[in-house]
């Protein structure tokens, strides 16, 4: 039975290696929180993982509506995890649909613009500003979480370097967003150092860089582990380092498939909110 108010909602497209998407999504989430009530809708099926560059074709409208509000138009996530958002879908239409849906909840948007094998999947960089500026006016809160690329894209720069100013930039162009720039691809062979812009101030995640494969989907579980800490009632420092956490904790764990890749364990370590908290001075592990 579905409870009078969810907790927690999922927009993403369909990985059909299972690697990312919103399999991983919902696996992510059951791991974390499993007490947490999702509802999940599909915005894209996509072709990769094959070797070749990947593709995506994004859903009718009123598919996603219907999946969004099958529960009732009164019923309402507390969090909202946004990922793979096709270009093609990315229009006024869609945009208030998803302010009138995100109104009283946090987003947790994860910007897809490519696939690491190549070929585009998700919007164009405008079209993800503009979404993040329209979701900033009307939702409780909103955390943009890129990786490198993703952030330089965002901000229209080429430079290697993405230091405080540039983060301070990047909020701005997103609506005044808080945003987690991920270094999970860094040039930086011993420390992996993630940085949070939030509240007109940067929080540093510095960590030693975890050994091993590097899985399929990792994106997508760290934005989804953020929202499940937040729906489970931390801020949103709190959830970032406890979210990254967890994710140097699953990877280690990760499992070898038959096409040469890796994957994160379907299931996973439960989220814990009791480490150290960010605010007070860092994420390490």
């Amino acid at each position: 039975m579905v409870s009078a108010r969810l907790r927690l909602s999922i927009l993403a497209g369909h990985d059909p290696s299972g690697g990312a998407g919103i399999r991983r999504d919902v696996l992510t989430a059951r791991s974390c929180a499993p007490t947490v009530a999702l509802r999940t809708a599909v915005t894209a099926w996509t072709s990769q993982g094959d070797g070749r560059p990947a593709r995506a074709w994004a859903r009718a409208l009123p598919c996603i509506q219907r999946e969004l509000l099958r529960d009732g138009p009164t019923t309402q996530a507390s969090v909202v995890k946004l990922g793979l958002i096709p270009g093609a879908l990315v229009s006024h239409e869609f945009i208030a649909l998803l302010t009138s849906s995100t109104s009283a909840a946090t987003v947790v948007l994860d910007p897809v613009l490519g696939a690491s094998a190549g070929g585009s999947l998700g919007a164009r960089p405008e079209s993800y500003r503009a979404l993040a500026r329209a979701l900033a006016r009307r939702a409780r809160g909103l955390l943009v979480t890129p990786n490198l690329s993703e952030a330089r894209a965002l901000l229209g720069v080429s430079s290697a370097s993405f230091g405080d100013d540039a983060l301070a930039r990047l909020s701005e162009a997103l609506g005044g967003a808080s945003v987690l720039v991920k270094d999970g691809h860094g040039e930086d062979a011993e420390r992996v150092r993630d940085r949070l812009w939030h509240a007109g101030a940067v929080l540093e995640l510095d960590r030693p860089r975890t050994p091993g494969p590097d899985p399929r989907g990792t994106g997508c579980a760290l934005a989804t582990a953020i929202a499940c800490g937040l729906a489970l009632g931390a801020s949103l420092p709190d959830a970032v380092a406890a979210a990254v956490r967890w994710l140097d904790r699953a990877r280690v764990r990760s499992v070898p498939r038959p096409d040469g890749t890796w994957h994160l364990r379907d299931r996973g370590p439960r989220l814990s909110l009791d480490g150290p908290s960010l605010v007070g001075g860092g994420a390490g592990p």
